[in-house]
């Protein structure tokens, strides 16, 4: 054993590897133990001279120590020839003057333990949901004494993905660690265990649920961590879990709504993914690459708007198409369109989008599993439980807490009204579940019925409009004729006033075959006279005349004289349009009497409106306004804002046509006024096109310009090729009228080749004299006669006084420009005649041109 030197020498050797003396040193002990603790620098002195060989007050011994910063050894070898116990010993004997603080810089330092962090590996594909993730992150890292968050949603939206992206952001914040715990893979005790093995302590010994969760919220207790329980089913194994309140904060991530847990904590909803933001197609681009996604944009679009966003389902699918050999986005895109095989399409590995909604379909009582079947079926949207009550033969309370049962475990989505949603993948599902054999039966007389029933009732149709039109399809593969002509004749008048001229072509061609086996004929008549309406809205005048005809035939057969006459007023318009303007006059006059002996004066105002008309193309303005004035007398005591707006026009049109602009106006707005209230798109663009021609004959080119594009937009969204035309045609003229020649060539001819198309002679005319006056404009004089010679033309074949006029008026001016003074002479007397026939204001700028003429009358 080493000899222990004596107390003094061995101090001394300590003083002297320091290098400070003893006042210094002793001054050190006062600096850190405070001054009324300070070694004295004599008995320090004393100590060194061997005054004093075994020191009493062994505390000021280790003060020195620490000032000297010797190692434990040495502090424990000093103390030993002091004649002291070493450092452990004293530690051990906890003598009532020992000073805990002395002893620690010589506790053993023990290995560091690393902080928990069980967060499964991170996603590289990780994308989007920062609005989400923000507010996650700011409640997480909040200053909140009770700091628990629920991140609820359907199956397959990510909620676990996002909560494992926030936990290795937040790793630095939660200095304690990061704890995680799948719920729906461990029982509570067991996940009891787990948090307290993650920090070292072992609570197997303690049995009951209740003790085991008090030590783990001892511990938790003084921990700044984050708890995540992912895929929660119920509050029972989340409460013993939940740490005091204090630093700790709590995650969790369920398909539940209805967890109590959540009622107190920071919830969020998660959805699937924003269409707006793209989020889909970010997660192709993470998967497949920025590249391919520029270059298959909309394919991919297409694809996503399939699988509802479903990020699961987007994840799968993009895996697929990158690691599966043979598949292109157009293959994948075409199979999922096969709804019956979409959800055999999601899956991939463990990944199946199909298991994850089995999971919470188990949950389901048996009534509520066939409640979920049944809506599958509802492939129009929103579900009311009315609907659905009715339908699956089940009382309306019943139903209603089956839905809310539903909606808890995300299986339906909250929809407008009171009303739920299924995800489109849920549908898909929830029809692979069906086992009710008559369900679409059930439901193709539901909602045809409902239509029947609420004919004429705008908001109830927008309610259902989606079902309406699915029942009427089912209706039609399970053979139920009456079910689908009624339903198709309900729907027909809200298509049409909402512009859907196609869908209402398609649903009547749809009922066509049933209504020709109908008994009873007149049903067969009106659905030929309302293919020929919209045939004829569609452009498409010679398929709308064999319609008409084929329904008045069906109609005099069946003595059923208002809708014989009804056809009439169509087939006389069709003329009109045509040019054949004693073919109109001809039907008109048939039905007139038709229409006075049913006491329809809605009809005979209709019929005196288009007799103005013919008379007005005619150049017979006298009788034309009194035709007019009579019908409007009559329609404004009737409820029919439609005829009332096409009379307001026709008057309209005769002051516009006499110079009285202000008059003219009048009469426009409020037929714009009523076609606004009416919502009907032909309405409002025909009245728009009406004031910009009066703001055109005022100057304000800009304004007309505005009114054109405007009723431009109505048309072509509304597939309106007729105002299409027309209202081309009027951009031509504005655009002509500012000097922009090039650009009214454009509308123009645009506009000439959608007149020809038509068939509207009329129209035609016109748009061919507007045409020559912008190439007269233009100096291109053969061009502009070539123009004037057909519009005379067809104005001469069907009696077109207007269209007459209006070209030899051109006709004169090509004349006069080419210096041939006499023809100018006579094609403008001849013009001018014409017009004042007509009352036409333009005869008045004739007359004055004539006078400017070489030799003209004075």
């Amino acid at each position: 054993m080493t000899q222990l030197q004596p107390f003094a020498a061995l101090l001394e050797s300590y003083l002297q590897r320091d290098g400070r003396h003893v006042r210094q040193l002793a001054e050190a002990t006062g600096e850190q133990f405070g001054q009324p603790h300070q070694v004295p620098h004599n008995t320090i002195s004393r100590w060194l001279r061997g005054e004093v060989g075994k020191p009493r007050n062994w505390p000021d011994i280790v003060k020195l120590g620490i000032v000297l910063r010797l190692s434990a050894d040495e502090m424990d070898q000093l103390l030993l020839v002091a004649g002291h116990t070493s450092l452990d010993h004293l530690r051990q004997a906890n003598h009532p003057n020992i000073v805990p603080q002395l002893l620690e810089p010589w506790l053993p330092v023990l290995p560091e333990r690393l902080q928990p962090f069980q967060a499964p590996p991170q996603l590289s594909t990780f994308t989007g949901r920062e609005e989400v993730m923000g507010q996650l992150r700011r409640y997480l890292c909040s200053q909140a004494q009770h700091r628990v968050c629920c991140l609820l949603g359907m199956a397959g939206l990510g909620k676990t993905s996002l909560a494992n992206q926030l936990a290795y952001e937040l790793q630095t914040h939660f200095v304690d660690g990061v704890l995680w715990l799948r719920l729906d893979q461990a029982d509570t005790m067991s996940a009891l265990q787990a948090i307290a093995a993650a920090y070292g302590l072992n609570v197997s010994h303690y049995t009951d649920e209740a003790t085991r969760s008090s030590k783990v919220r001892e511990l938790l207790a003084h921990k700044q961590a984050l708890l995540v329980l992912d895929n929660a089913s119920n509050d029972a194994e989340i409460r013993p879990l939940l740490p005091p309140t204090g630093a700790c904060a709590v995650l969790i991530t369920s398909r539940r709504f209805d967890l109590a847990v959540a009622d107190t904590a920071f919830c969020l909803h998660l959805r699937p993914f924003d269409v707006a933001k793209a989020e889909s197609l970010a997660l192709f681009a993470r998967i497949l690459g920025a590249e391919r996604v520029r270059a298959e944009r909309d394919i991919l679009t297409q694809m996503a708007d399939q699988m509802g966003h479903l990020p699961l389902a987007i994840n799968i699918v993009a895996n697929r198409l990158r690691h599966e050999p043979g598949w292109t986005a157009a293959q994948m895109q075409a199979r999922l369109q096969q709804t019956r095989q979409r959800l055999d399409l999601l899956r991939r590995g463990d990944q199946e989008v199909r298991l994850s909604f089995e999971l919470s379909y188990r949950g389901l009582s048996p009534a509520n599993q066939r409640l979920f079947m049944a809506l599958g079926i509802f492939a129009g949207g929103d579900v009311a439980a009315t609907a659905a009550a009715a339908i699956i033969a089940q009382s309306l309370e019943d139903v209603e807490d089956g839905l809310r049962q539903l909606y808890s475990l995300s299986l339906v989505q909250r929809g407008g009204h009171g009303r739920y949603q299924l995800h489109p993948l849920l549908q898909d599902f929830s029809r692979e579940k069906c086992e009710i054999p008559d369900l679409p039966q059930r439901y193709a007389h539901y909602f045809t019925t409902y239509a029947q029933e609420n004919a004429g009732d705008m908001p109830a149709f927008q309610r259902e409009i989606g079902h309406i039109l699915a029942a009427v399809q089912w209706a039609n593969q399970c053979g139920l004729d009456t079910a689908v002509v009624r339903s198709v004749l309900a729907l027909y008048p809200y298509l049409q006033r909402q512009g859907q001229l196609a869908q209402c072509r398609d649903l009547l061609l749809l009922a066509q075959p049933a209504a020709r086996r109908d008994p009873d004929q007149a049903v067969a008549a009106q659905i030929l006279h309302h293919l020929g309406y919209t045939a004829m809205k569609l452009g498409e005048p010679n398929q709308a005349e064999s319609y008409y005809q084929e329904a008045l035939i069906l109609a005099q057969t069946g003595s059923d004289q208002r809708q014989a006459a009804e056809i009439l007023l169509k087939l006389g318009a069709l003329a009109y349009r045509r040019g054949q303007l004693a073919d109109a006059r001809h039907f008109y006059q048939e039905a007139l009497p038709l229409a006075s002996a049913e006491q329809s004066r809605e009809l005979v105002a209709s019929l005196l409106t288009n007799l103005g008309l013919v008379a007005a193309s005619e150049g017979d303005a006298a009788t034309a306004i009194i035709h007019y004035e009579e019908a409007l007398a009559q329609v404004r005591t009737l409820d029919n804002r439609a005829l009332l707006i096409t009379i307001l026009q026709n008057v309209g049109l005769q002051h516009e046509e006499r110079g009285d602009y202000a008059q003219a106006k009048v009469y426009y707005e409020e037929g714009l006024t009523l076609a606004k209230a009416e919502n009907d798109p032909e309405l409002r663009s025909r009245m728009l096109g009406n004031l910009g021609a009066i703001a055109c004959h005022l100057g304000n080119y800009a304004e007309a310009s505005g009114h054109f594009r405007a009723g431009l937009a109505l048309a072509e969204s509304n597939g309106l090729t007729v105002q299409v035309c027309r209202q081309q045609a009027n951009l031509g003229q504005a655009a002509m009228l500012r000097g922009q020649f090039r650009q009214a060539n454009v509308h123009h001819q645009e506009s000439l080749a959608l007149a020809r198309e038509l068939g509207f002679r009329e129209d035609l005319g016109m748009i061919l004299n507007q045409t020559g006056d912008c190439y007269l404009a233009q100096d291109a004089y053969w061009e502009a006669a070539t123009c004037y010679t057909e519009a005379m033309e067809i104005a001469q074949e069907g009696n077109f006084a207007r269209v007459q006029a209006l070209a030899l008026f051109g006709q004169a001016q090509v004349a006069a420009a080419r210096g041939n003074v006499a023809e100018a002479q006579r094609l403008g007397q001849e013009s001018r005649q014409l017009l004042q026939a007509a009352g036409h204001k333009k005869a008045n700028e004739v007359w004055w041109w004539l006078q400017e003429l070489p030799g003209g009358d004075q």
